[in-house]
């Protein structure tokens, strides 16, 4: 959502033009975890610009399933490598009610 907010701003959308909206669960796709959209203040009202939709590897898995085929990218690497993660709990009803 950041991203998506900074690449609007960033072509030219005032901030206060731009506000992101969460779905309901009655109009989220079946397979979508959490859906907000991007709405963007135009002369004809609120816009919608862009949907942000996780729905982790749905599709991947629908076609790997339907195939047969594993659709997975592996590289083996000589050791192991180690990654640290950052992990970030967001408090969702605080953001969409600071958002709208």
């Amino acid at each position: 959502m950041i991203r998506t907010y900074q690449f609007l701003v960033g072509v030219g959308i005032r901030d206060y033009c731009i506000r992101f909206r969460q779905h309901r669960s009655d109009e989220m796709s079946h397979y979508a975890k959490d859906t907000w959209d991007a709405e963007v203040l135009c002369s004809f009202g609120w816009v919608e610009t862009v949907g942000l939709a996780n729905r982790s590897a749905y599709d991947l898995n629908a076609h790997s399933n339907a195939s047969g085929v594993k659709l997975v990218a592996a590289r083996r690497l000589k050791e192991p490598k180690n990654v640290t993660y950052t992990i970030i709990n967001m408090e969702k009803a605080i953001i969409g009610k600071n958002l709208k």
